[in-house]
């Protein structure tokens, strides 16, 4: 995971092998943390029938907060750098006296790219559990043949992922127009090559 997140990021944002490490061991130490602590609630609870039903749902929470913690850990370095910024072309854009990096750009970029690792999470984790458990013909199949639970949650599995990673990508694209007002005051008064005040600039989020 760590290691999608470094090669989505905006490449123009340098990242250290000690910050891959503080990634990784934050992601896993969430992830544990979490999932042994709703684990011993739901075993306190609920009883044995009941609460093997509902841990099937303890790896969303988990995995939500490992993967958003682990997105803006290895992306958090872009923040404080700043990311440039560019025309409508794909152009740096060049600010007189300054360099063309932005902080708030980069702020949102991490923000919005975070969200979607959490969003992302719901179609694969969540889904496949609630159609195995509600759909009626699934669980007389498994009933039936216990063998082909694993086959059956497998392709449920896969396809929430196929639909889910198209759909959560897509809630944030990747290069994002901004009004330059929204940005830091440098970015105000820029001009195009006609002389023409500039309105709106882009920036590159990464995935």
């Amino acid at each position: 995971n760590a290691g999608v997140n470094y090669f989505n990021r905006n490449a123009a944002s340098a990242m250290s092998d000690e910050k891959l490490l503080k990634s990784y061991v934050g992601a896993v130490g969430a992830a544990l943390g979490v999932a042994l602590g709703l684990s011993t609630f739901v075993k306190r609870r609920f009883d044995p029938v009941r609460a093997k039903q509902v841990m099937q749902f303890v790896a969303f929470p988990s995995t939500v907060i490992a993967s958003s913690l682990n997105c803006y850990i290895v992306r958090s370095g872009e923040i404080d750098t700043g990311i440039p910024i560019m025309n409508r072309r794909g152009e740096p854009i060049e600010v007189p006296g300054c360099d063309n990096l932005s902080q708030i750009a980069a702020a949102s970029g991490v923000y919005a790219t975070t969200a979607s690792r959490a969003i992302l999470n719901i179609p694969v984790l969540l889904v496949p559990p609630l159609l195995m458990n509600k759909l009626s013909f699934i669980k007389k199949m498994v009933a039936r043949n216990p063998a082909l639970s694993t086959p059956i949650t497998l392709y449920l599995l896969l396809t929430s992922f196929g639909i889910g990673l198209p759909a959560a990508c897509a809630l944030f694209p990747q290069i994002v127009e901004v009004p330059v007002q929204e940005l830091e005051t440098k970015f105000h008064n820029l001009r195009d090559y006609e002389g023409r005040k500039i309105q709106k600039v882009y920036y590159n989020k990464g995935l």
